[in-house]
């Protein structure tokens, strides 16, 4: 796979049939099989979300494309004074350094539009691959939380994160 057939674009609602065909591939949700979206009303919403992020504060998620096709989203979203950096992409493009790409971009483009806010990635830690993408874009582990039923949660951030911040993020799961 070539990297330059890679984009990005802002995560719009007419992508959602292809945003729905990752999202709802249990692969996708190998280490959160319970994540898996089945209804196609959970896409709409994801880029409905996304549309408004990017209105209200000038960043949010993207759709990611090779050679113009819609294999996943990735980015940024804005919460309350942080960003939350994700990503999600069809098996198909696992493995070629895609994901690295997405949010090493997606970090960047945090910092310049809100550089007070903390960049943060939440993954579990039985998906060791999220956390090694996290960390290759630049962010750094700040916590693991234990959890009662299932894996224990990893965050990331770009800076060390306050208590207050750090348990608002950890009641999230």
């Amino acid at each position: 796979m070539n990297p330059s057939d890679w984009g990005l674009r802002p995560l719009v609602v007419d992508d959602v049939d292809a945003v729905h065909a990752v999202y709802s591939d249990p692969e996708t949700w190998r280490h959160f099989p319970e994540g898996v979206f089945v209804e196609r009303e959970r896409s709409v919403a994801l880029a409905e979300r996304a549309e408004r992020d990017w209105r209200e504060s000038g960043l949010g998620e993207w759709a990611v494309t090779v050679r113009d096709d819609v294999v996943g989203t990735g980015g940024v979203s804005p919460r309350a004074g942080w960003w939350n950096l994700g990503f999600r992409l069809a098996p198909s493009v696992w493995g070629h350094g895609l994901g690295t790409w997405v949010a090493s971009v997606a970090v960047g483009a945090a910092l310049r539009t809100q550089p007070d806010w903390p960049v943060v990635a939440r993954s579990m830690e039985t998906n060791p691959a999220s956390g090694r993408v996290s960390e290759q874009a630049g962010l750094e582990r700040v916590h693991v939380e234990p959890w009662a039923d299932g894996p224990a949660r990893i965050i990331h951030a770009d800076r060390p994160l306050d208590r207050r911040l750090l348990a608002e993020i950890v009641a999230l799961g």
